[in-house]
């Protein structure tokens, strides 16, 4: 229909079909009002954040407020039995709840007194960078935009980061734990053939994977989850300094071959959790070359040290990790 037609077609149309075209919209009802409203958000935040040192480091939350509060709930409603909110509620009523009821119970990661988890605080930019982002609502599992390219930027960065070849790619996932399952996954799939994906693990050989006692839990439940079984991970004793003993590491190799179970995954860590301990990626990547191991890198707590001209010699051998997972909500900052 030629662009003329349908103009004119829209402008006949009758009044109620243009009362119900305007309602069907998720778009504020009065823009300027929400324009102010979210302005007030905005600086409420800004001022939490410059006012941090003023606060606890942290405060438990109020037996009262573990039922968010609401007009139709009492205080003295037990936990989880909140009735459903079924209408609308106003954005300025529900801003007024969060800055009283949530704000000062959080975990408050982002004073500069907290260093729990191992979390970083997040900055001021990085949160408007979170609002940018949250409005463009970008779904980059494919189709031809711009945020795609965003992420092949940051990904091209990563890469001169780590020395990795211009080969090398990458995946943003929701956390290093989800990422050492990927690395897991593709270990497995390389040592038994990409095959395996669509036949399983019934008729394929034991295989073993090594790891320091000081290795995070999301490996134990990445080998769960892959199927290969967490019996299969050998925890590997660590030396006087918390890293993985090499020499046991090797050991261990050996003993599985002469079992007749087929070794096909290295998992070292670039800072563990419990001690910050970084294992000898160099001399592992060497082990892993000579014995045809894949070679994984936790590198969550540490590998962004990298960008540190001081640190970064202490994690000589990460370029040679056949995949990495690591964090940008730690070192870097990032909330």
């Amino acid at each position: 229909m030629p662009n003329t037609t349908a103009t004119e077609t829209k402008q006949i149309a009758p009044d109620s079909e243009k009362k119900a075209e305007a309602v069907a919209t998720l778009d504020p009802s009065d823009w300027e009002s929400f324009r102010a409203q979210s302005h007030h958000m905005l600086d409420d935040m800004l001022d939490y954040i410059r006012d941090i040192r003023q606060h606890p480091v942290w405060q438990p939350m109020p037996a009262r407020l573990r039922v968010r509060s609401s007009s139709a709930t009492s205080p003295s409603t037990p936990s989880g039995s909140a009735p459903l909110p079924r209408l609308p509620s106003d954005l300025s009523a529900v801003h007024d709840e969060f800055m009283r009821d949530i704000v000062p119970f959080t975990a408050c990661n982002i004073h500069p007194g907290f260093m729990g988890w191992l979390q970083g605080g997040g900055t001021p930019v990085g949160m408007l960078a979170e609002m940018l982002a949250a409005g463009l609502n970008a779904n980059v599992g494919g189709r031809d935009h711009a945020p795609i390219e965003i992420e092949r930027q940051v990904v091209q960065w990563t890469r001169e980061i780590f020395g990795f070849p211009e080969s090398s790619t990458g995946l943003f996932v929701t956390g290093t734990s989800m990422a050492n399952l990927i690395g897991i996954v593709i270990a497995r799939d390389v040592a038994l053939g990409f095959d395996v994906r669509r036949a399983g693990l019934a008729t394929a050989p034991m295989l073993a994977a090594y790891a320091s006692t000081g290795v995070h839990g999301s490996i134990v439940k990445a080998m769960d989850i892959s199927g290969v079984g967490s019996d299969a991970l050998r925890l590997i004793e660590t030396d006087n300094r918390h890293r993985i003993d090499v020499a046991a590491l090797e050991i261990a190799i050996q003993r599985d071959r002469a079992a007749g179970i087929a070794p096909f995954l290295i998992v070292a860590s670039a800072g563990t959790v419990d001690t910050g301990a970084v294992d000898d990626l160099a001399s592992i990547a060497e082990l892993c070359s000579r014995e045809r191991i894949w070679f994984h890198i936790d590198g969550a707590c540490g590998a962004l040290a990298m960008l540190a001209p001081d640190l970064a010699p202490k994690l000589r051998g990460i370029e040679r990790a056949d995949s990495l997972a690591f964090d940008f909500h730690k070192w870097a900052q990032v909330p």
